[in-house]
């Protein structure tokens, strides 16, 4: 698809009936700007400029890729001609809202096609950095997330990166998630970076490398004790999923605990909201062009959570995909699709190119699966419904003077609900 087709189709797939509250907060944010900072949630994805050479065919990003003024961070706000920069982008992006609104025919300049993929990107399908376990100002557009901003973060301390130690090329290889006490899912293509399997037929670390889960590897946040990965349990003879065992977190405040996985799909699950929790790479085979890296990034290798919708699941040669479109910037593999209802795990995410749908090991299907069973992976038991009746019953449990008995009347329910112990507080 031409790139121009491509841009409009997912700018119409993203806001759908909602491109004039698109339109209006655009001329809202650029209206602030002109103030003395900067809507959080712009700030929030930005990045500083770097000096590169910008593209000579096009005004906005030649502007949007100037000099940045000394001493300002990943992140912060910009001065001078950097706001000024962001603002002419975000009228190029309501110039191009604009047209698609109320004269279709109407032809794109590079300026509006360019305002309007950043717009796209900003609004649509924002990826949403972790700092200090927190998650970043959500977009108006989806208070969906803001509204489920405890879960979430909740979810997100289960998610962590593979490092590696001693790999002559690789610092980190991928993202993993905890589905058990002491088992971490990611993808078969991420382990066999630093595994081998000689003629005794089993996995083992290559000589000399070492892996580490650090589920704290977030924006802005110093290095921290990493768990060692001690062994791969297995990997799956169809689906790209590997399971690696891995040191027991320590007990803190912000200890990970393991992640259900879905045991049934969604009762819809086309257009379903979901989230992405990984951390994004810069692959210049499959991502997005420089300027928009230049304008729209704070830093890759860091946690993001990415909101997006499922598209539906479709057979491919002897197994099933699951597809979605939480990944339009990076590629995230290993991360996990998480449901925005229940916060159940519903996907392993393998591959995704630029505005185009992702792909991810749908995880209820595999819910009998031997090697899943074997590692005994967390699977959920409850539907959405169940979920909200526990709920109920804790909250009214929780009223009553009876509350220090009933406490592993609780424990109980929430365990059978989310299919893995309560976290402690």
């Amino acid at each position: 698809m031409e790139r121009k087709q491509l841009i409009v189709q997912r700018a119409r797939e993203f806001f759908g009936q909602r491109l004039d509250e698109v339109l209006h907060r655009v001329q809202q944010d650029r209206q602030e700007l002109r103030g003395w900072e900067e809507p959080a949630h712009l700030r929030a994805v930005l990045r500083r400029a770097v000096r590169e050479r910008a593209n000579a065919g096009n005004n906005v990003a030649q502007m949007a890729v100037a000099e940045p003024e000394i001493g300002h961070g990943a992140g912060e706000p910009e001065k001078g001609e950097q706001r000024e920069a962001l603002g002419r982008i975000l009228e190029a992006g309501a110039s191009a809202l604009e047209k698609l609104l109320h004269a279709p025919a109407a032809e794109l300049t590079p300026e509006d096609l360019f305002g309007l993929e950043c717009v796209t990107l900003l609004y649509g399908r924002p990826a949403l950095l972790v700092s200090q376990g927190r998650l970043a100002k959500v977009p108006a557009l989806w208070n969906i997330v803001e509204h489920q901003r405890d879960d979430i973060e909740l979810t997100q301390r289960g998610v962590g990166r593979i490092e590696l130690v001693g790999h002559p090329d690789y610092d980190w290889v991928g993202t993993g998630f905890l589905v058990g006490e002491t088992c971490v899912m990611t993808t078969r293509s991420v382990a066999q970076i630093f595994m081998e399997r000689p003629d005794t037929g089993e996995l083992q670390f290559r000589p000399g490398i070492s892996a580490w889960m650090d589920y704290q590897a977030d924006y802005q946040r110093p290095a921290s004790a990493a768990y060692r990965v001690q062994r791969v349990l297995g990997v799956h003879d169809r689906y790209d999923l590997a399971l690696l065992e891995v040191e027991p977190p320590q007990g803190n405040g912000h200890t990970p605990t393991p992640l259900a996985l879905a045991s049934e799909a969604p009762a819809q699950l086309e257009g379903r909201p979901v989230y992405l929790v990984g951390y994004p790479v810069a692959d210049a085979r499959r991502n997005e062009p420089e300027y928009i890296a230049r304008v729209f990034r704070d830093v890759y290798n860091v946690k993001r959570v990415q909101p997006g919708t499922l598209r539906g699941v479709e057979p491919f040669r002897d197994i099933h995909l699951l597809r979605h479109d939480c990944a339009p910037l990076g590629h995230s593999a290993g991360g996990c699709i998480v449901d925005l209802e229940t916060h159940q795990i519903l996907g392993l995410h393998v591959s995704g190119r630029y505005l185009e749908n992702a792909t991810a090991v749908p995880l209820w299907m595999l819910r009998d699966d031997p090697l899943l069973a074997r590692c005994h992976v967390t699977m959920a038991r409850a539907a959405a419904e169940e979920l909200a009746t526990v709920s109920g019953q804790v909250e009214r449990l929780a009223r009553t003077r009876h509350w220090p008995e009933l406490r592993v009347a609780v424990a109980n329910m929430y365990e059978q609900a989310f299919g893995k112990a309560a976290p402690e507080k």
